[in-house]
């Protein structure tokens, strides 16, 4: 799974609309990386680099993650980070965001694997509008898929405004996830993105 910007940029009309919907104006989704696309391009990574400067930075899978957000998902993603990871350290673990954006193609490849990872195939995932990342819990380089803290740094969803956490769904419960709580349903995500 994409876990650069580049590799969300290979796609150049996913990557457009994504400009598109995040604010920026890349010009006609016309799968073509021109003259305003590339401005567009600048625009995000200045406004990327100016919330990374507030904020602060963090590990280098998180980092590569994050870059995937829009801009205003990376700012609530960076700063929900920055509470967990001093949750986490107090307890002697790591939490870093171990995925963000997915194309359509590569979320319609998530949903084939077996055994199933997820329900959601492209364009049914925020995942796939660059409003929601996964997190993973680390002792050192071991990643630990079932633990406690998934729980309690879950929690600290409620102190960033405009987020919501998938400990808290009711139909499929999802403890590593988080996402903007910009749109009431993937569907009507798609809407505004596919514009």
């Amino acid at each position: 799974m994409a876990d650069t910007l580049a590799q969300v940029q290979k796609d150049v009309r996913f990557w457009q609309r994504l400009l598109t919907f995040a604010g920026y104006k890349p010009g006609k989704v016309d799968g073509v990386n021109g003259r305003k696309t590339k401005a567009a391009a600048q625009e995000w990574q200045n406004d990327a680099e100016r919330i990374k400067a507030e904020i602060g930075s963090f590990d280098e899978r998180s980092e590569r993650n994050i870059a995937t957000l829009t801009p205003d998902t990376q700012r609530a993603a960076r700063i929900w980070l920055k509470a967990a990871k001093a949750v986490a350290d107090a307890e002697g673990y790591d939490v870093r965001i171990i995925c963000g954006t997915r194309t359509y193609a590569e979320q319609d490849a998530l949903y084939r694997k077996r055994p199933r990872v997820t329900k959601a195939r492209g364009g049914q995932s925020m995942h796939n509008f660059g409003i929601a990342w996964d997190i993973g819990i680390f002792r050192g380089k071991e990643y630990i898929g079932d633990h406690a803290l998934y729980a309690k740094v879950g929690k600290l969803y409620n102190q960033v405004p405009g987020i919501t956490w998938g400990g808290t769904w009711k139909s499929f419960v999802d403890e590593p996830h988080y996402q903007l709580e910009k749109y009431s349903s993937s569907s009507a995500a798609r809407n505004a993105f596919e514009v």
